[in-house]
């Protein structure tokens, strides 16, 4: 059950949505609320469109999220960019929810004392922080992991990102690529980019390459795994992070890696991430976990309905490798917490 202050932010994101709404809100707003499939309304500066009830949610948080933190003026003005570049289409157009996310990102680093500036052009979506740049090819993102780390601040951990500057990541479920590109605007020098599903990955290339970071940002079409395996060849991009090579399979076969040859490639392991649906427990638990050692930091999703392995049993083998956790939290995923680790034995502790 919602607390009163949770529910309050429901209604008050319901109510965002208004402002850019122009016609049919109060329709929407009710078959949102009956769980409708589609609801419809007239856009601003869009026209009319076929909402799916789960976009019609986000387009309520980012709408939210992007007056509570930027001038009001501001929202109307992507509306209006974005109304330039695009034709009437049948669902909310990713380019208006790919430019609403950073500039969320962006008005929150202005609020900082920041340089930060979103540019909305007809391929792509570009952020800029203190001049260093990344951009997303609006097809090829997965809106919901590009709010949870650019709008909630996933990975906003200022213990992390204070020493990530020129220091290396391997970043195990890299999706779209959006968590390794965040950890280049944060001032990383490399991160090692793993995703096992191949039209993800690909997507991943894409936006590495649209943010001129392929030198800094190195996509791996594998799974952290002991040998390979079978993946989907085309999966959907909006359900990839749920994706788990221990439960799914396809007609694609992938190599597998080890924690150790990730780890081979580069120079200064500063940060493991892992958001792999389930391959967190082979890793801590399993031959190598002595490697986790390298690390200075772990930010890690569990999975215990996947891999039947409890929380307590992956913080007590961490425990042991003397790091210290602590939860950062539940993620929108169900069952699935995420936990940061950090090593008494850092050069940094």
């Amino acid at each position: 059950m919602l607390s009163p202050a949770e529910a309050k932010e429901k209604i008050l994101m319901a109510l965002s949505a208004r402002k850019l709404v122009e016609r049919g809100w109060l329709t929407a707003i009710l078959g949102y609320l009956i769980k409708r499939k589609e609801v419809e309304v007239r856009l601003k500066y869009i026209g009319d469109v076929r909402l799916r009830r789960k976009d019609f949610g986000t387009l309520a948080k980012l709408t939210y999220y992007v007056t509570t933190r930027c001038q009001r003026e501001l929202l109307e003005d992507l509306a209006r960019a974005a109304g330039h570049l695009l034709k009437l289409q049948e669902e909310v157009p990713p380019l208006l929810m790919t430019s609403f996310s950073l500039t969320s990102y962006a008005c929150k680093q202005q609020s900082l004392g920041y340089k930060a500036s979103v540019k909305v052009g007809p391929e792509k979506v570009s952020l800029e922080v203190n001049g260093i740049s990344v951009a997303f090819n609006p097809s090829c993102v997965n809106i919901g992991t590009l709010i949870e780390i650019f709008v909630e601040g996933e990975y906003e951990v200022p213990e992390v990102l204070s020493g990530l500057r020129d220091r290396d990541v391997i970043d195990v479920g890299a999706n779209v690529g959006d968590t390794a590109l965040y950890f280049i605007l944060n001032r990383a020098r490399k991160v090692i980019a793993v995703e096992p599903l191949p039209n993800v990955a690909r997507c991943a290339e894409e936006n590495v390459r649209l943010s001129g970071a392929t030198d800094k940002v190195r996509v791996l079409n594998v799974a952290l795994s002991s040998g390979s395996v079978s993946v989907p060849c085309d999966y959907d991009l909006f359900s990839s992070g749920f994706f788990s090579t221990l439960k799914g399979n396809g007609p694609c076969r992938v190599p597998g890696v080890t924690l150790s040859d990730l780890i081979n490639v580069i120079e200064d392991p500063y940060l493991l991430k892992m958001d792999c649906e389930g391959c967190e427990a082979q890793v801590i638990l399993g031959p190598e976990r002595e490697r986790l050692r390298a690390f200075e930091h772990i930010i890690f999703e569990t999975h215990p309905y996947i891999t039947g392995v409890s929380n307590d049993k992956l913080l007590a083998s961490l425990k042991e490798l003397d790091f210290e956790c602590r939860p950062l939290g539940h993620g929108s995923k169900l069952h699935a917490s995420t936990y940061h680790c950090k090593s008494s034995t850092s050069k940094t502790a």
